[in-house]
């Protein structure tokens, strides 16, 4: 994308005063407008025709699998996924994200989430009819069933703060009604399902991982409890849960009530389920329904606002909103590959800390909604011990006490050794935690959080750190070199020393902890080897043929390689300039030779590809995301279900909107040309900026910046700087810089409000983009509209 370069740098006083105003009646722009019920509305996820999985597991999943074309709801622990079993039967499967094998030691058979059942509901006669509809605003699927018996019509939701599922229907006929029932599924890792393979040890003779469940009916209360065996003999056991539900009818109208508990006593696991219906069953269900609402539209005006003039990519931006707080909550476990809704045949039952984790809690920062990324840095934090122990746990590193690292695979307490051996499979991933606490970084740095950046991420970066230390060497040039580590997935073999993926890692980690030390005044004695280890560190491999190399002996040539571990100086790291004219060029090779063809490999490029100004091509691979690997639900699939990808896309994104890499804000930086309209409140920057703007007929016309910690702002936009017109709420004349091509800086105090537009045309505040009814509702079942 072309942008003009503005020769004049200099300092400006403007006059405030923005559309009309001034300072002391300077309009803000929020969301307090918008009518969120109707606005959501068009996003909701439409069916009017329900699909099955397929009879047996297999590893292609298609658009036309019933996991991947459900109604998802959940509430960070509990979920649900409403799609049909086979004609006439339909499913609700149920989940928690916490169920897990309890074996010892870590594996992902050992230790992998468990899939729970599901309950099934069968309309009387044969079903002529269905149809449903998923609810953005409410957090509700609400539909019907129709046979020659009559008509079923149905309303269901996971609570918000209770742990409690709900369905409830009205059946219209004589005769009319359904069946309701729970189908327990086994207890057992997934992997042994999709492979049909059982590995030494996990299974007794039956082929059983645990114990067979238990049905108990007490009255109106219905309990399944399942055993989880801490060894193949069964003859201990170390957890148990258990699903519970009560279904009540009054005349047409039928309520069922449903929740899964889990503790380690089987008795208590039973009192649980029990107390927790009988306290539901004596709530009314007006307030039951009126406390779930209250937290769903809440939760949606403490959001970043955006909207797009493609209505697909707004629908599913709003659907990744409502996805990922039904499947992460303060309080609850952190978000592995399936989220809330377990699948029995994956094999992906546990959580993949060299991309998927990363990808997952990539986003949050910006969209504004940090807190719900908590839940990670807060295990990472109460976990701390076990990334030690991944280290000195391994034979000969007893005694590197000051390191930790986090492996390829683990469950929620983060404990599973990473052995140096694994360097000759390319396994030896030593970088993953210091690229995971990169984005508790720009949490903390977008929030002005300087006590979770000091107390909490300080200590976790040094010890993220601190393992290079160990392993690191000198060479003949006083150069400070990487033995073979791992470029993850590139090749089942040694990927060589000075893989371009822990060079970034430790490059980023290294100027991330010497910048917290500053600018939190700690003062730390090892800032000086910090300093040494990153000024004589080894540059970046590459090759003037094929552009950054995998590592020092390997050349990337394998160009349709998905994983971009050999380009994290680009991004997510942003270590090289694209004003620079020789980084461009590397930056520009390895970026187009890069052909990955996975659903992430896309959403990876894009966000590259907006760095660059390349907008249109940024688009396009998003395009190419979005039709060829996103299923009707927008949920992902790799073989089995993979929550990061579609939210690695809400990143991507966002550097469309704005980017904020180099301590410089850019506002539509990344913008697809064809986008020529397109709006946003409050995205969170670097620096503790609120930043809004506007897009219209081509150019920026408006621009927002809350200061909430009263930094320096510097700004980029398309707004030539002789046209900008600046108002402050504190001050009646604004004074900034230009400090380059269109970036302007300025000073700001706590709680200021500056605007910027463009004194050649017309003030538009953001607002939500307006779309044909014939466009809405793209998600469902997929025959809304193609994507």
């Amino acid at each position: 994308m072309k942008r003009r370069m503005n020769l004049y740098v200099g300092v400006l006083v403007l006059l405030a005063g923005v559309c009309g105003g001034c300072t002391s009646s300077m309009k803000k722009a929020t969301t307090s407008d918008i009518d969120w019920e109707a606005f959501l509305a068009q996003h909701d996820m439409h069916w009017n025709k329900l699909t099955a999985d397929p009879d047996e597991p297999k590893r292609d999943f298609g658009q036309s699998t019933g996991y991947y074309a459900g109604a998802i709801m959940g509430n960070g622990l509990l979920g649900t996924n409403l799609y049909k079993l086979r004609d006439n039967v339909y499913r609700m499967n149920v989940g928690r994200s916490d169920v897990t094998e309890v074996r010892q030691p870590y594996g992902t058979f050992n230790s992998a989430r468990l899939p729970i059942g599901y309950f099934t509901i069968a309309p009387k006669g044969t079903v002529s009819e269905e149809e449903m509809r998923l609810s953005l605003y409410d957090a509700e699927t609400a539909g019907h069933f129709a046979t020659e018996a009559g008509r079923m019509d149905f309303r269901t939701y996971v609570h918000a703060t209770r742990n409690v599922i709900v369905f409830e229907s009205e059946c219209v006929g004589e005769g009319m009604g359904y069946n309701w029932d729970f189908v327990p599924q086994e207890a057992i890792s997934p992997r042994c399902i999709i492979n049909n393979d059982y590995p030494l040890g996990y299974v007794n003779s039956q082929h059983h991982s645990n114990p067979a469940p238990e049905r108990i009916d007490e009255g109106d209360l219905h309990f399944v409890v399942q055993p989880l065996a801490l060894d193949t003999t069964f003859a201990s056991i170390g957890k148990y849960y258990v699903v519970a539900w009560n279904q009540t009818c009054k005349g047409t109208l039928q309520r069922v009530l449903a929740t899964v508990a889990q503790q380690v006593d089987r008795e208590a696991a039973l009192n649980e389920a029990r107390q927790l219906l009988k306290d539901e069953l004596e709530v009314k269900e007006s307030k039951r329904t009126a406390a779930h609402r209250d937290w769903w539209h809440k939760f949606y005006n403490q959001a970043a606002f955006l909207t797009f003039p493609d209505m697909k990519y707004e629908s599913f931006y709003w659907a990744q909103y409502y996805k990922f707080a039904s499947t992460a909550r303060p309080g609850c476990p952190i978000v592995d590959l399936m989220g809330v809704w377990p699948n029995y045949d994956t094999p992906w039952p546990a959580i993949w800390m060299n991309l998927n984790i990363q990808l997952t809690y990539c986003w949050q920062t910006k969209a504004n909604l940090g807190w719900l990324a908590q839940p990670l840095w807060d295990g990472l934090y109460a976990h701390r011990d076990n990334l030690g122990k991944n280290v000195t746990d391994i034979a000969g590193q007893e005694d590197w006490t000051d390191a930790a690292c986090l492996p390829r695979t683990c469950t929620y307490d983060f404990h599973a050794p990473l052995n140096p051996a694994l360097a000759d499979r390319n396994q030896y991933e030593v970088g993953n935690l210091a690229w995971t606490l990169h984005y508790y970084w720009l949490q903390c740095n977008a929030y002005g959080d300087k006590k979770q950046m000091r107390e909490r991420l300080f200590p976790l970066l040094k010890s993220a750190v601190n393992i290079f230390f160990h392993i690191r060497q000198q060479n003949a040039d006083g150069k400070y070199v990487l033995p073979p580590t791992a470029s993850p997935e590139y090749t089942g073999e040694c990927a060589g020393p000075n893989t371009n993926y822990d060079l970034a890692n430790l490059r980023q980690g290294l100027a991330t902890l010497l910048r917290i030390d500053a600018e939190c005044g700690i003062n730390d004695p090892m800032r000086g080897q910090w300093q040494d280890f990153l000024d004589n560190l080894v540059d970046f491999p590459y090759s003037e043929q094929t552009g950054f190399k995998v590592s020092d002996t390997l050349e990337f040539l394998n160009t349709s390689h998905r994983h971009y571990s050999h380009l994290f100086m680009i991004y997510p790291y942003y270590m090289l300039s694209w004003d620079n004219p020789a980084d461009r060029a590397k930056m520009e090779l390895s970026i187009d030779r890069w052909q990955g063809d996975q659903g992430y490999s896309r959403t990876g490029k894009a966000a590259m590809l907006a760095a660059a100004g390349r907008g249109n091509d940024a688009l396009d691979q998003m395009e190419v995301f979005m039709g060829r690997f996103l299923m009707p639900n927008t949920l992902y699939a790799e073989s089995g279900p993979v929550i990061e990808t579609p939210l690695a896309a809400m990143s991507s994104l966002h550097e469309l909107y704005l980017q904020d890499w180099g301590d410089c804000i850019r506002v539509f930086h990344g913008v697809p040309l064809r986008w020529t309209n397109a709006s946003f409140v409050n995205m969170r920057a670097q620096g503790a900026f609120l930043v809004s703007a506007t897009r219209e007929a081509g150019a920026t016309v408006f621009v927002q910046v809350e200061s909430e910690q009263g930094n320096v702002c510097k700004l980029q936009t398309d707004i030539p700087v002789e046209r900008v017109k600046v108002a402050s709420s504190c001050v009646e004349e604004k004074v900034f810089s230009v400090v380059g091509m269109n970036v302007i800086s300025f000073e700001t105090v706590p709680g200021e409000v500056v605007q910027l537009t463009d004194a050649a045309s017309p003030c538009v505040y953001p607002h939500p983009l307006a779309h044909p009814e014939s466009e809405a509702m793209p998600f469902g079942d997929g025959s809304r509209q193609p994507r």
